[in-house]
């Protein structure tokens, strides 16, 4: 029966393809079909102006007096016109589109490893437990060579590339490892890339759950940590959304959908023809009704937004935190034939009161860019009073309460950024990259100790004093300036740090999170209720 529809629907595609060719030779257009990431046909009408590109490239090939690369010149022309659209147009070359496919579906080709410049030097930290090489890298190897090449004082990104390959293909590193310099065989694999990168109990009642971006499988992540937490006695859940800069749509529906009844709306777009899609949440919900705290900030944009104004919008959790990015347009993302792709604006999204959260990009992509800047130097950040929105921009949720629409999501509890007390000394230093060059040469210098410590002793016992009181003195600042509360999250700030290193993202995000103001934040409301 599938084979037969699946048959059925061929032939009518190639029955409009047929259609469409004939109108086109008879009204003098050209036209073609493309297919976007859902697999579905975009139909494309060819313009006088597109036989003119065609001519040009094709004497430029054929007649200009120097050998040029006309596929580097395509590709930065489309380049230039996707930069004078919107924001979020863009053109993904061959190799990127390649990439952000990968990206998309949670996982990349590669040896698995994580790693830091350290004086011009790749210097590996840790890696992946799923990678293929566990055994074959240790903590502070310096990477000197990829195959033929030289890589001390090369770009990160650079050396990335020449690492990445094939899978099941391999590459060989040179490496210095206690001085002395040996060749390893490194094998590349399939390395899963979870988007929920954490998530546990914060007390026995309280789960916390970090979404770090929207891909193919994040739904099914986000569910399987549901279920995990649900057996550890969770009723109630903290989701954390901060510096999530989106990814696919359907999975952030999917994600609202847990926490709505049946038939709430979840969010609609509306294209340039004015037509508008509805997405309703669905009777699959598991978390309909339990007390909910979404954290956002100002790097939580698009998908992030949705499941932000949806839980806001119909009144089923606490939005905390600071104004998210303000990215309410959405993209189609549409193959061009050679494996390079346009990832294209072709609707706006709006959440279930009617919010466009967009926030304007008209005047050029420099002023775009400098929104996030203008909230620090406006105070912002710091004071909720600073956000200024319009009165026409005043919606109402499903219980009546106010909220507004105009460049992000305004939470509900406000957390100013520098009630994290962080304190001058993060300010004023942290851009020097003083911190973790010290810390990172801590933990080799003490690398035969660390390296015996388990994760979870680490994270409940590791006491950074004797480190923390040595940067203290590089900067030139004694205990008796800080406070108790600032004290404590110095410490903090460099348990965190050497967890990066020596474990990775989880460990620091388990340990700075004990003094998170936005957790705890959460906490004390799920106390109040």
């Amino acid at each position: 029966m599938n084979s037969t529809l699946r048959t059925l629907n061929i032939i009518l595609a190639l029955i409009a393809v047929l259609i469409i060719f004939g109108l086109g030779y008879q009204t003098g257009k050209r036209y073609d079909i493309a297919v976007d990431e859902n697999d579905k046909y975009v139909a494309i009408s060819y313009s006088v102006n597109e036989q003119k590109m065609r001519r040009l490239m094709s004497l430029i090939d054929n007649h200009y007096v120097h050998d040029i690369n006309t596929d580097s010149l395509v590709d930065k022309t489309i380049g230039f016109v996707m930069s004078n659209l919107d924001p979020h147009s863009v053109y993904l070359e061959k190799k990127l589109s390649r990439n952000m496919d990968r990206e998309m579906k949670g996982y990349y080709v590669g040896i698995g490893i994580q790693y830091v410049i350290y004086k011009d030097t790749i210097v590996i930290t840790h890696v992946d437990k799923n990678s293929p090489n566990k055994k074959l890298f240790k903590l502070s190897d310096r990477v000197i060579q990829v195959g033929d090449s030289t890589v001390v004082g090369q770009a990160a990104e650079r050396v990335g590339d020449m690492i990445q390959g094939e899978n099941n293909s391999t590459v060989e590193l040179d490496i210095l490892r206690d001085g002395k310099r040996q060749t390893l065989t490194a094998k590349r694999g399939v390395i899963p890339k979870a988007s929920v990168t954490e998530y546990f109990m914060i007390n026995e009642n309280l789960g916390y759950v970090k979404i770090a971006r929207f891909v193919s499988t994040t739904a099914e992540e986000f569910s399987e940590a549901l279920k995990q937490l649900k057996k550890e006695g969770m009723q109630e859940l903290v989701l954390d959304l901060r510096g999530n800069p989106g990814g696919i749509m359907s999975a952030a529906e999917k994600i609202a959908d847990e926490f709505l009844t049946e038939n709430k709306l979840i969010v609609f777009t509306q294209d340039n023809q004015g037509k508008k899609e509805f997405r309703y949440a669905t009777n699959r919900g598991t978390m309909d009704g339990k007390p909910l705290y979404v954290l956002i900030d100002e790097g939580s944009a698009s998908a992030s937004e949705i499941i932000a104004g949806a839980i806001q919008d119909n009144d089923a959790g606490v939005i905390i935190g600071r104004r998210s990015y303000g990215k309410g347009l959405v993209q189609r993302e549409i193959s061009l034939g050679d494996g390079s792709k346009l990832r294209l604006t072709t609707a706006k999204y709006f959440t279930p009161s009617g919010r466009s959260i967009q926030k304007p990009y008209l005047n050029g992509i420099e002023e775009y860019n400098r929104d996030i800047s203008a909230r620090y130097m406006s105070g912002e950040v710091f004071n909720k009073d600073s956000i200024k929105v319009p009165d026409s921009l005043m919606f109402k949720t499903s219980k009546g309460r106010t909220v507004f629409g105009g460049g992000g999501i305004i939470p509900d509890e406000f957390i100013p950024i520098d009630s994290v007390g962080y304190g001058r000394w993060y300010y004023e230093h942290a851009h020097r990259n003083i911190f973790n060059t010290r810390i990172f040469e801590y933990i080799e210098q003490n690398n035969k100790s660390l390296s015996k410590i388990k994760e979870e002793h680490f994270i409940a016992f590791h006491n950074p004093k004797e480190l923390a009181e040595e940067l203290l003195a590089k900067i030139n600042l004694v205990p008796e300036q800080f406070s108790e509360a600032e004290m404590m999250n110095f410490h903090t700030f460099i348990k965190a740090t050497m967890a990066r290193f020596l474990y990775g993202e989880s460990a620091y995000n388990k340990i700075w999170n004990q003094r998170d103001p936005m957790i705890q934040r959460a906490i004390e409301l799920n106390q109040a209720n």
